[in-house]
């Protein structure tokens, strides 16, 4: 079995740059994502009345009254439950607040205390750590009234707040910040991977794979992930976000507001990422659902590799027979590399992260003017492009004008002369010059002045 390629990142807070780390924990449905968006001032945990949806550990960072930090969203504790997903949750949870500066123990005001919140508590408490006892939903009548039989869990005062409002933010803010010290850091670049794929495909495998620590939960149960959460690790290429997400399905089958919403975050985490990794389970192949996410991806002008999963069950064999139906599959986008990959015992998942850092580079090359003109002024002179009647258009010159993704201009006599056969055979002799593997290519036409 290969070793992780992440460093073991039960080292906790040196994995982010230093910084403290203030961790939400609370029993289900006490209101603990609303919380969370609140603080890191962003849409980014799902919200939803059904209980159980957070599930994995969400980190993002924020800041207050000039320190910086990270605030972790965890899934509801059930403390001594025998339920396979909430003995996975209880384990993220427990992570989180051994990771944590400060403890923020969320409560429902409107409900009162219960059972659940009592062993919480307990759990709170014994931990040693700094802790702020946060009484969620007074913003109702309810929730004030009941607010005060909350020192009965015995963990003193308590700050009353509105999640969903922002009532009492600054003040809550202002207690955290008082349990953290001033860190100076140095702004760090960190290269977002976003995993994305079918359901049960191995993406949450993944991830634990390349942090060296069980960072996601994994079930056989499919869409165990509900959302786009990140973890960050330090490897060889310095720190890395990983954006695990939930399994996109077909739209046809996404058949609760949930899913759908699920849907859409993971889709949002491909825009937010630089690099993204399509997941394929080698046993059932590829499917449509597979080009329509590749699809998006490229339009979306991300770098990507695509990763063949479960190959421990295969026989090396077979390898080209897969390859080749890639590229029959993948026509128009033949730049895409294929890596195999099995999370269960780690082969292929060093060459994963280094393919991934190789169509980062490419995303982000920028090729010699010279190199550029001279490799077009030849392939025009082999084929130049066609005419419409009387009409003949002539290219004076190219300029690559962006990257990430690579992007061209080509400035002509007239635009509409140029057609995009034309464009797309001028893309391959562009990849002639220059690879550019993994990474779209745009080109673009421009009347010259």
């Amino acid at each position: 079995m290969q070793p992780p390629v992440g460093e073991p990142q039960n080292s906790g807070q040196p994995r982010f740059r230093d910084l403290p780390i203030v961790a939400i924990v609370g029993r289900p449905n006490v209101g603990k994502s609303t919380l969370f968006n609140r603080l890191v001032r962003g849409r980014i945990a799902i919200v939803d009345n059904e209980p159980g949806v957070t599930r994995d550990r969400n980190y993002r960072e924020t800041h207050w009254a000039g320190k910086r930090f990270f605030v972790v969203d965890t899934g509801g504790l059930v403390p001594r439950s025998a339920d396979t997903i909430e003995t996975l949750v209880r384990k993220q949870v427990q992570v989180a607040i051994e990771e944590a500066a400060v403890v923020v123990f969320v409560v429902d005001g409107q409900t009162g205390i219960t059972p659940l919140d009592s062993e919480v508590a307990d759990v709170v408490r014994k931990t040693g750590k700094p802790r702020l006892l946060v009484v969620n939903k007074t913003d109702a009548k309810k929730g004030r009234a009941q607010a005060p039989e909350f020192y009965e869990l015995g963990l003193g005062d308590f700050i009353e707040i509105s999640a969903e409002h922002g009532s009492n933010m600054g003040e809550l803010l202002d207690a955290i910040t008082g349990f953290l010290p001033s860190v100076a850091t140095e702004e760090e670049h960190v290269t977002a991977i976003a995993v994305v794929g079918k359901p049960n495909v191995g993406k949450s495998s993944l991830v634990n794979r390349l942090t060296g620590e069980e960072t996601m939960i994994v079930d056989h149960v499919p869409g165990t992930t509900r959302d786009a959460v990140d973890t960050f690790v330090n490897t060889k290429y310095g720190t890395v976000k990983l954006v695990d997400t939930a399994g996109l399905r077909k739209k046809s089958k996404t058949d609760t507001d949930l899913e759908k919403y699920a849907n859409i975050r993971s889709i949002k985490a491909v825009d937010r990422s630089e690099v993204t990794v399509l997941m394929l389970d080698s046993d059932s192949g590829l499917t449509k659902q597979d080009l329509t996410i590749a699809a998006y991806v490229e339009r979306s002008g991300k770098a990507m590799v695509i990763a063949w999963n479960k190959w421990d069950l295969h026989d090396d064999a077979e390898r080209q027979d897969y390859l080749k139906r890639v590229k029959q599959r993948f026509r128009h986008q033949t730049y895409l590399p294929a890596v195999f990959t099995s999370c269960l015992s780690g082969e292929g998942v060093d060459g994963l992260l280094d393919m991934c850092f190789q169509v980062y580079a490419s995303w982000d090359t920028r090729l010699p003017t010279g190199v550029l003109n001279r490799g077009i002024e030849a392939q025009i002179q082999r084929r130049p492009p066609e005419g419409k009647g009387r009409r003949f258009p002539k290219i004076y010159y190219a300029a690559q004008t962006a990257t990430r993704p690579p992007t061209f201009t080509l400035f002509v006599n007239d635009p509409d002369l140029i057609g995009d056969a034309y464009k797309r055979f001028l893309e391959k002799k562009i990849r002639v010059l220059y690879p550019f593997q993994g990474t779209p290519v745009r080109i673009r036409v421009r009347k010259s002045q």
